[in-house]
């Protein structure tokens, strides 16, 4: 008995060494650049994340995608020989079948074959592919006459940022924030060039983070005047 305690406490010792070591030393990944949004669909840079990490030593290394509980969705480096610096890769937001994977936070995981570590970098890469809502509250006036801009109200139920079309060309961009009643001022332009008069189109959509758009909300008819014709 004497002897077995002796070594349970000679083994926990040199486990809790062994664990301080690791805490102290310094990590062989440093810093991570993703790209925090993905939306493997959309027609925008969005559809593929950009993913870098530096590696502090020449290493052979296997990378590859996590869900949420740790399991592997798919490989992006197979022992892969890489030097010091920076390790760029790519995700297009799909498992190993070729298959959308689910909406949700992923990470990426680094196996560090020669050292036989293995690191979860903890910066997180959302998968979002359902576009926001947006539905179209009210316009202050229905008439637009020069230096008299005009605000738009909106509802959304996502985080992200409102833009103006008219006649389905981006005319005005809100700033980004929550779900709740947005507001956008538009001033008759587009692409800082004033309107000539006539009537006008003018919907609403909401674009979130991976860069979904919602549906157009129902179009406000605007006129737009010479100054004098309100």
């Amino acid at each position: 008995m004497t002897v077995l305690a002796v070594t349970l406490l000679v083994g926990s010792v040199a486990a809790f060494t062994y664990t301080q070591k690791l805490k102290l030393e310094r990590s062989p990944v440093g810093t991570a650049h993703f790209d925090r949004w993905l939306s493997p669909e959309c027609d925008c840079p969005h559809r593929i994340a950009q993913l870098s990490f530096e590696l502090r030593e020449r290493e052979r290394i296997d990378a590859s995608i996590v869900d949420s509980d740790g399991d592997r969705v798919t490989r992006l480096l197979a022992a892969s020989e890489q030097g010091p610096g920076r390790v760029m890769t790519a995700w297009d937001g799909r498992d190993e079948a070729g298959r959308i994977v689910p909406d949700g936070v992923y990470r990426v995981r680094v196996r560090m074959r020669d050292e036989r570590r293995t690191i979860v970098i903890p910066v997180e890469v959302h998968v979002d592919t359902v576009p926001p809502r947006a539905v179209l509250l009210g316009v202050s006036s229905t008439t637009l006459a020069p230096g008299d801009p005009i605000e738009f109200r909106l509802e959304t139920n996502e985080f992200g940022r409102p833009l103006l079309l008219v006649d389905g060309e981006v005319a005005a961009r809100g700033p980004q924030g929550k779900p709740g009643v947005r507001r956008v001022v538009w001033a008759g332009q587009v692409s800082g060039v004033p309107l000539p008069t006539g009537l006008y189109a003018v919907s609403l959509v909401v674009e979130d983070r991976a860069r979904n758009r919602s549906e157009p909300t129902a179009a406000a008819h605007v006129a737009v005047t010479a100054g004098d014709e309100r």
